[in-house]
């Protein structure tokens, strides 16, 4: 979005010229799809920048109830307002309708989001809508609002700093071809004072600069006319033709009058300007557009003119054109003048000075055999006043070392300056060998090109370096390391579960994790270990070989940081992480080998749980390839509506009643790969929590257990139930509860034979946005079950305060149950507390008679493990559950 380049437009508002239509309508069509709404991008001037998602029918509905609000909304918001959300008054009370706007640099006004929603449950008893119809709560379109404001704000400012960057780019450039075309002029002075040398006639010598000149300003011809004897008529005597036919035959014995400018005066020209009458007759006899016309006068006399013409193409001429030109006259008539009087070399350095004077660059003239400054241009001493500098400048000028060289660019340390010098051994005027120095300053030049390597280089959100410096800086580190024959390290973190806590708690927490996480680099590493953020949520750092010795206390200290809680905006927050290390250039001697192997050593780590840190070998890279196997078998079984997915159901028994009878089962995935064969679910759930792909198979599951318990209840027994577990990225998705309520509709099945299960690592993320997520989900009838309770970061507390139904204690207390003190101890607390509170207890892994036996002196009713069954296919669960007579001991 070129924000830099919009026009004002009536009532505030601003029109993008080349608005990015299709990133707007892509950013559009996700976000309203994932939230539930409709929403459109409005520009004042242009009207919908973006289409409504929609179909005939939504439409229609839209077009009656939203889309006549829409022009007074928009009309609501300013240039420089502080508002950026407005609510429409709507007629319904279950219609929402808000803009929110989008704006430039200065807060100005750049365009509107119009969002249009529909309450689900503020929806009257005679108002029906069909479940084709997006409906949303006003708490859900308020958090949907806040999050399209920050992802609208990132947006915008990506724009800006798009701008600013091509805006600093375009500085450079044209601050490039400004110091190249000084650089040209320099070439084409040095070569025309470079004819002050020669000792052919003048008009060889003359002819030689001509050719310069031309060449240098693409001139299309230059010549030299000359006042015959007669002091009437003119010939050309030197020609140096480029784009036509050569003049030079018809300029002989020209008649002055039909020349207006022999008049002794300079005369400029351009295409652009109105000429008189007489010049005009000599512009369009011979075909010119602009011209350049100087008198050199021989002993005072005016008797040549140094013509500059330009055919086929117009020409407006620059003040350093017209200044270069004259410099060239001045040349040419004290060649002529020293072909005149050969013993004149004072007139000839006057003159050259007055020329060296004006060339608009530092001259510097040495005889480095001498050891000796001849000669320094005012700009050459305007450019080097520091003393420091002019001292230590004018010791490189006069080192005889590098004679050899022509050209470089010269840091001045005391005043910061950059120069740009350029060198020719030329002849002065009194003969002797001289090296003359052209000095520009190329400091701003220099200073546009760090930004813009700076901007290049950082991560602007952390203030670390980005993966493209990450990988400068690893490749001469891997060089530093083979030449002193020792070995550094490559770190690579990725933070688990960020996704979640950036999703469910907002960008605005994660930005604050990635920050707090980046000074804690900062102050572990110190300054001779670099910390880098790769992307995302990943991190790099690189210990030098030099720092060999740090790397297990490097490690240990970033294993001991992600151990503890984040303090973020005054809340506490649990984040741990996943590194993969590598030495080089042990593992690799270049930086894709290095990245490659780092990232496979990153994804074992992941694999064997949080907080792990696996180094690199030849293991490391074969598990790695199975990895991206199973990645890419998975990505196509998801792809292809899950139906690789097979969902197995385990018994869980009512050990208080006769014959312990089943009283449904808990829903458990298994995969079916058609490339990898049967998986189990510790091999690929890690790997689609990782990939993102938890979500669709989530719901898979979900669906399928849905439906077999909706057939359990039809056919015989509508006491069982069904437990489906949730993982992390489900249950925090703003769409987790209408999710579920569309499972439960699709299939029919009654809300309170459906339980979900949340493990109670998720409750210490953020227990108040838990605590109303779970309420939303017990308020549609639907159990919740929490799972591994006595693991991780538990706490009895979470019986109380979170809206349970039933507890499922973690198999690692029922393994000594009976034989432990704690153990029993453990379970007859959760037990009676539960009680207590008419929550449920279910415990699972139990595998023998004796667990059995101990859980039943405790009270406890509900039991699932292998000593009733294992997990089983639908088919043989269903067959042996609800076809047959119950299990029996």
């Amino acid at each position: 979005m070129n924000i830099s380049g919009v026009k004002h437009l009536d009532r505030g508002m601003q029109r993008v010229e080349n608005l990015e239509r299709k990133a707007l309508q892509d950013l559009q069509d996700v976000f309203a799809k994932t939230n539930h709404i409709y929403m459109f991008c409005y520009d004042a001037l242009s009207g919908e920048v973006t289409d409504i998602h929609a179909d005939e029918d939504e439409m229609a509905y839209l077009r009656k109830y939203f889309l006549s609000h829409k022009d007074a909304l928009v009309r609501q918001f300013r240039d420089g307002d502080i508002e950026n959300v407005i609510d429409a008054p709507m007629e319904e009370s279950h219609l929402m309708m808000r803009g929110l706007s989008l704006r430039g640099e200065k807060r100005k006004l750049v365009g509107v989001w119009v969002m249009m929603a529909i309450d689900g449950n503020a929806l009257s008893e005679d108002t029906y809508l069909s479940n084709a119809y997006r409906k949303t709560t006003r708490a859900q379109f308020d958090e949907a609002t806040e999050l399209l404001e920050t992802l609208t704000e990132r947006y915008m400012e990506e724009m800006i700093r798009k701008d600013r960057l091509s805006d600093d780019l375009g500085q450079v450039e044209n601050s490039g071809r400004k110091t190249e075309a000084l650089l040209k002029k320099s070439e084409a002075l040095t070569e025309i004072l470079k004819s002050l040398e020669e000792e052919g006639d003048f008009i060889h010598v003359a002819k030689k600069i001509l050719e310069q000149v031309t060449e240098f300003y693409g001139i299309s011809n230059a010549s030299i006319l000359r006042l015959n004897s007669d002091q009437e008529t003119v010939d050309m005597i030197i020609e140096c033709s480029k784009s036509r036919e050569s003049l030079i035959n018809d300029f002989h014995h020209v008649s002055i009058s039909e020349l207006p400018f022999f008049t002794g005066r300079p005369y400029t020209i351009s295409s652009s300007a109105d000429a008189p009458k007489e010049f005009q007759r000599f512009l369009n006899k011979y075909d010119v557009m602009s011209g350049v016309f100087l008198p050199i006068k021989v002993s005072e006399q005016n008797g040549m003119y140094v013509c500059f013409l330009v055919h086929g193409e117009e020409r407006r001429w620059t003040m350093d054109e017209v200044k270069f030109l004259n410099d060239v006259k001045c040349v040419l008539q004290t060649v002529l003048v020293k072909r005149i009087t050969k013993n004149s070399l004072a007139s000839s350095y006057s003159t050259l000075e007055s020329i060296l004077e004006n060339t608009g660059c530092g001259i510097a003239v040495v005889d480095a055999r001498k050891r000796m400054l001849l000669y320094t241009n005012g700009t050459y001493k305007e450019m080097v006043r520091n003393e420091v500098d002019s001292s230590t400048l004018e010791m490189l000028l006069l080192d005889t070392k590098d004679a050899e060289t022509k050209h470089f660019e010269y840091h001045s340390v005391a005043s910061d300056f950059w120069y740009d010098l350029s060198f020719e051994n030329i002849h002065w005027v009194d003969g002797r060998s001289v090296r003359l120095c052209t000095l520009y300053d190329i400091s701003e030049m220099k200073q546009y090109q760090k930004r813009i390597e700076r901007q290049a280089n950082m991560d602007y959100l952390t203030g670390l370096y980005n993966r493209k410096r990450c990988e400068l800086d690893l490749d001469i580190e891997i060089r530093n390391a083979k030449r002193e024959s020792a070995e550094g390290a490559l770190l690579y973190i990725d933070l688990d579960d960020f996704k979640n806590i950036n999703d469910g708690l907002g960008h605005t927490v994660g930005d604050a994790l990635l920050v707090a996480v980046a000074d804690e680099f900062q102050k572990i590493t110190g300054v001779t270990v670099k910390a880098y953020r790769a992307g995302g949520d990943e991190f790099a750092l690189i210990i030098p070989a030099s720092e060999n010795q740090r790397i297990e206390k490097i490690v240990n200290r970033i294993m001991d940081a992600f151990a503890t809680p984040w303090n973020l905006e005054d809340q506490e927050y649990y984040c741990t992480m996943s590194m993969g290390a590598v030495y080089f250039p042990k593992d690799g001697e270049d930086v894709t080998t290095l990245m490659q192997r780092a990232d496979f050593a990153l994804r074992d780590a992941k694999h064997h749980g949080k907080n792990h840190v696996e180094f690199y070998s030849e293991k490391t890279g074969e598990r790695a390839i199975q990895r991206l196997d199973m990645e890419r078998a998975l990505r196509s079984a998801v792809e292809h509506d899950c139906s690789e997915f097979l969902v197995y159901y385990q018994p869980i028994v009512d050990a208080s009643q006769p014959g312990h009878p089943c009283r449904g089962a808990e829903a458990l995935v298994r995969w079916q790969s058609k490339d990898l064969g049967f998986v189990m679910p510790g091999d690929f759930v890690p790997l689609a929590e990782y990939l993102g792909l938890i979500v669709p198979i989530g719901q898979h599951v979900l669906l399928e257990a849905c439906k077999r318990c909706k057939f359990w209840n039809d056919y015989g027994h509508p006491e069982y139930k069904v437990h489906v577990n949730l993982s992390v990225i489900q249950l925090i998705r703003d769409d987790i509860v209408l999710t579920v309520q569309d499972a439960l509709e699709s299939t029919g099945l009654m809300p309170s034979n459906l339980t979900l299960e949340v493990t109670e690592g998720l409750a210490v993320q953020d227990m108040e946005a838990m605590n109303r997520i779970l309420a939303e989900l017990k308020k549609m009838g639907v159990r919740v079950a929490l799972d591994d309770f006595g693991t991780g970061y538990s706490s009895l507390s979470y019986m109380r305060d979170m809206p349970l139904d039933t507890i499922k204690i973690d198999k690692s207390f029922i393994d000594d149950v009976g034989q432990d003190d704690f153990s029993d101890a453990f379970v007859k607390t959760v037990s009676s507390l539960a009680e207590a509170i008419d929550v449920d207890v279910v415990v699972e892994g139990v595998e023998d008679q004796k667990q059995t036996e101990a859980l039943r002196e405790m009270k406890v009713d509900l039991i699932q493990g292998y000593y009733y069954d294992k997990p089983l296919p639908q088919d043989k669960f269903e067959e042996k559950y609800c076809i047959e007579t119950p299990y029996k001991l």
